[in-house]
């Protein structure tokens, strides 16, 4: 594709396994890169990516990973309630990612379970690594960075040796606040379940279940919630990731989050699949794997 004619940019939305390979190629052919998330699927390769940006600033090329979850209406509005103190210290929140394949937008292609999204060695995991890693970046963007990590896999849902398809996870940051962190894809029927929840000092968020988009806060004064509306949802997360690419490349401007802060999902996976074994907390922030 590179050789087909005059271009400035590529969007590399690829089976995760080929991303690292697929991004190299792109910048130095001295492409623009928009990177779909997760940026690779091991250390070492994430490691290489981080220093290949360091280059492409050098060169004036835009490397950009695709994480769209910051951009997302609803967690944007939930970074506005909880800088303005509105529900006070924050202390605790919940990530919940869920996957059904009954009923829902996000329908896994469970005919097809040779499907690259169902294999470990090409998804660098299982679901942690297919999509609940996702719903970490909210957290870091409310809460700062995480620190250590512990939790626990299972496979209530088969699909493929290798491929968890629940997670539970404690995270905890340093500024001391916990997160619970659950990810799971399965076969039945689930309710809306919130996707988030932020508990402060002084009240609540709760970011709704189901793409479609909800906030809802309580405090003293909103005892049966507040709706901050209007609803935009989880894919209207995508325009704005793409036009910060193209500012960013229009502007000659540097990203928000760059390459080392990326790998903090893949990083925080690989953290929890490393607790599954030794059944202690385990350290993001250390250059081992799995």
């Amino acid at each position: 594709a590179l050789s087909w004619g005059e271009f400035d940019a590529v969007d590399i939305m690829t089976p995760h396994d080929l991303h690292h390979d697929q991004a190299l190629q792109s910048t130095r052919a001295g492409k623009h890169v928009l990177l779909e998330k997760p940026m690779a699927i091991n250390l070492e390769d994430c490691k290489s990516l981080i220093e290949e940006e360091k280059q492409c600033r050098k060169k004036g090329i835009v490397f950009m990973v695709s994480e769209n979850a910051q951009f997302w209406p609803e967690v944007v509005k939930v970074k506005q309630v909880i800088d303005s103190g509105r529900i006070g210290k924050v202390y605790l929140a919940k990530a919940n990612y869920w996957e059904t394949t009954v009923g829902t937008p996000f329908v896994k292609r469970t005919d097809d379970m040779e499907h690259w999204e169902f294999r470990p060695e090409r998804v660098g995991g299982g679901v942690l690594m297919s999509g609940s890693c996702h719903w970490i970046r909210p957290l870091r963007y409310w809460l700062g960075e995480v620190d250590e990590v512990i939790g626990v896999t299972s496979t209530p849902f088969h699909i493929q040796p290798g491929f968890e398809t629940l997670s539970n996870a404690m995270l905890r940051f340093h500024s001391g606040v916990t997160a619970t962190f659950q990810g799971m894809v399965v076969d039945n029927a689930l309710s809306n379940s919130p996707f988030f929840q932020v508990f402060g000092s002084k009240g609540e968020i709760v970011v709704g279940g189901g793409f479609e988009g909800s906030v809802t806060v309580y405090d003293k004064d909103n005892l049966q919630g507040e709706s901050l509306g209007p609803a935009e949802g989880y894919f209207a997360s995508f325009p704005p990731t793409i036009n910060h690419f193209v500012r960013a490349v229009l502007d000659k401007q540097p990203v928000d989050a760059d390459t080392l802060f990326c790998s903090g999902e893949p990083r925080i996976a690989w953290a929890i699949y490393r607790s599954v074994k030794s059944k202690k907390w385990e350290k993001v922030w250390e250059d081992n794997t799995p």
